[in-house]
């Protein structure tokens, strides 16, 4: 297996496996606008020959107020159905906090819904800790 950032040829591939793991997704068209040399985030793949089987979305964070910047901010940890319990999450997650260390980053965020449970439980037992703050969200 091996970790890299998402490809721009990959993107069906991505797609695929987010609409698998988030019972959908949008259009392709909204993938289109990916920039694999944009900085300020990545789309980092796992694969299995060429096959995408994992993913974790990172926003880097450079000037991210109070004590804990610089930070990152994750989205869209994915598991492919067939390849789950083979702790693939949990290397993704380490790649995300080896490159934050490497890199200056203070802290690492995520947004996990409450009716998650077993997914809360994977994250502490990767070393998140539940905070004490509530999300708010202005939709337009």
């Amino acid at each position: 297996m091996i970790i890299e950032k998402l490809k721009r040829e990959d993107l069906p591939k991505y797609k695929s496996l987010i609409d698998e793991a988030f019972d959908g997704s949008e259009n392709i068209d909204k993938y289109l606008k990916y920039d694999e040399n944009n900085n300020s985030y990545e789309i980092i793949v796992l694969k299995e020959r060429e096959e995408i089987v994992a993913t974790v979305t990172m926003y880097k964070l450079e000037l991210f107020t109070f004590s804990f910047q610089p930070t990152i901010e994750l989205f869209n940890l994915a598991v492919k159905k067939d390849f789950r319990r083979r702790n693939l999450g949990k290397i993704l997650i380490e790649y995300v906090v080896d490159y934050a260390r490497d890199n200056g980053y203070k802290t690492i965020h995520l947004t996990c819904l409450e009716s998650e449970q077993d997914v809360h439980s994977f994250y502490e037992s990767v070393g998140f800790k539940k905070a004490q703050s509530r999300k708010y969200n202005l939709y337009l």
